[in-house]
């Protein structure tokens, strides 16, 4: 398995993008800005601002990532109109992106960070998936007016130590009124590890209209012959504010309030396997309120990790909060990932 994998995933196939390598590619991705916000009829100003991001984004690939791509394409809400980039790239990943996005540089010179804390000022909403030697995926919005929106996501892992990725993977998509989460966590650790781990991700998007029981039931199946992984998915529902939960193994899941907190039940079991009882399989349901945080996190995190009490890392961006989690939680001796996904207000 190679990096491009991740960088096809998150590029997604219909996205068109170009390849940012000199000054040129960075003109060219804010010419491509500009044609898509004037086919979409979307204002100059917000034309502008986007080119602005743009550039900040893809300057940033060719200072401190390398085989960067950018994609530019329309957006629509409920009618109101705006521009989508996403910058992608195979470099190293953001070894301190809290610090980075508060325009607080990590290095002496002053340089890193400078960009994405513009793109973060600039953009109505921002999302990270940052793999710690393996590249940054970033996306950013910018309506005309306020938009309604779900969610704010932030991905993080790191991989074991000496091995070029890490055998944990997640994703989180986004549907008309919600998304579905799901976070696996491929046996032991490294390339093979994260061949069953990516192979979950490609089976549950591939059928992620069915339940979530379901969905695991087919990854049980599809997974045979991989290592097999640890899996957590979830899926919210925005219609009626429910979140539902299936665990196989220790992946955990925890929903955060203010000083509430509601941790889901793990699962002891293990996909792609052996056979397995249907009814092993238990969906969890349970209510949420708006700006909840919700966290999943692979063993690479200690079981008893916890954000209770802790409110005012809860009200830090959420790759602020998957920052922390790494830094103060995780195991120095395997691999780990953490989601966190914040619910709009």
């Amino acid at each position: 398995m190679e990096k491009r994998i991740l960088i096809r995933r998150w590029l997604g196939p219909d996205a068109q993008a170009i390849p940012i390598y000199d000054e040129a590619s960075v003109s060219s991705a804010r010419q491509r800005v500009r044609e898509a916000g004037q086919r979409a009829g979307v204002s100059n100003q917000i034309i502008e601002t986007v080119a602005l991001i743009a550039s900040e984004l893809t300057h940033n690939h060719l200072a401190h990532a390398k085989q960067g791509y950018f994609s530019v394409a329309p957006v629509d809400r409920n009618g109101i109109k705006g521009l989508q980039v996403v910058a992608a790239d195979l470099g190293p990943g953001i070894d301190k992106p809290g610090t980075v996005i508060r325009d607080r540089p990590a290095t002496a010179d002053g340089s890193l960070g400078a960009g994405l804390a513009g793109v973060c000022r600039l953009a109505d909403e921002v999302e990270f998936d940052n793999r710690l030697s393996e590249g940054v995926f970033i996306v950013a919005r910018k309506f005309e007016n306020a938009a309604d929106a779900i969610c704010e996501v932030a991905i993080m892992s790191k991989p074991y130590p000496g091995e070029p990725m890490s055998g944990d993977d997640a994703a989180v998509i986004r549907t008309e009124d919600g998304f579905l989460a799901a976070v696996a966590d491929g046996l032991g650790h490294g390339l093979e590890a994260r061949e069953a781990s990516n192979r979950a991700m490609e089976i549950t998007s591939r059928i992620m209209q069915t339940g979530l029981d379901q969905i695991a039931i087919n990854l049980n199946t599809e997974l045979s012959g991989t290592r097999g992984c640890a899996m957590s998915l979830m899926r919210f529902n925005r219609k009626d504010a429910t979140l539902e939960y299936v665990s196989a193994g220790d992946v955990h899941a925890h929903v955060y309030h203010l000083r509430d907190a509601y941790f889901f039940t793990p699962t002891p079991l293990v996909l792609g396997t052996g056979p397995i009882r249907p009814q092993r399989i238990r969906v969890e349901r349970t209510s949420v309120k708006p700006n909840s945080v919700l966290v999943i996190f692979t063993d690479g995190l200690k079981s008893k990790t916890t954000l209770k009490g802790e409110l005012d890392m809860l009200r830090q961006p959420t790759i602020a909060i998957a920052e922390h989690l790494l830094e103060s939680h995780s195991r120095p001796d395997d691999d780990a990932l953490v989601c966190v996904i914040r619910l709009a207000r």
